[in-house]
């Protein structure tokens, strides 16, 4: 639903509907060496819009958390992707095998089922540029 109709709706006393979605799921990684970024280009060209990640302090059980007596700055990044519930098992597996999650102390994958989602639609005219 665009804006424009959104405010057509609102301008002559309609009731907006909002679209209940509820075949999506959730993948939440939990990569311990970083990379997220890399996750979120390449789940970008596979066409996942609705993905974002951020930094987290943390190692897998078993590895050290100091170096020489000084805290290690944590590479563990925690990632977020919203998919349709029939591309999960692909990009699962996509993820899980590209980016080593296979290997122990590279990190985990997770699908959960979300109860309820509203579709990102990306504005037609937008252009890309690669920031920095």
């Amino acid at each position: 639903m665009s804006n424009e109709h959104t405010e057509e709706a609102v301008l002559e006393d309609k009731p907006v509907v909002i679209p209940n979605i509820t075949y999506t799921r959730m993948l939440t990684c939990i990569l311990y060496e970083g990379g997220a970024e890399k996750v979120l280009e390449e789940l970008h060209h596979k066409g996942v819009n609705e993905a974002y990640y951020y930094n987290v302090r943390g190692n897998p059980i078993g590895r050290a958390s100091l170096a020489g007596d000084l805290p290690e700055m944590p590479k563990t990044e925690v990632l977020h992707a919203v998919v349709s519930a029939d591309q999960a098992d692909y990009i699962y597996r996509f993820i899980y095998e590209t980016f080593n999650l296979n290997q122990p102390g590279m990190g985990v994958i997770t699908v959960n089922r979300l109860i309820r989602s509203l579709p990102n639609v990306l504005p037609a005219d937008l252009q890309y540029e690669a920031v920095g």
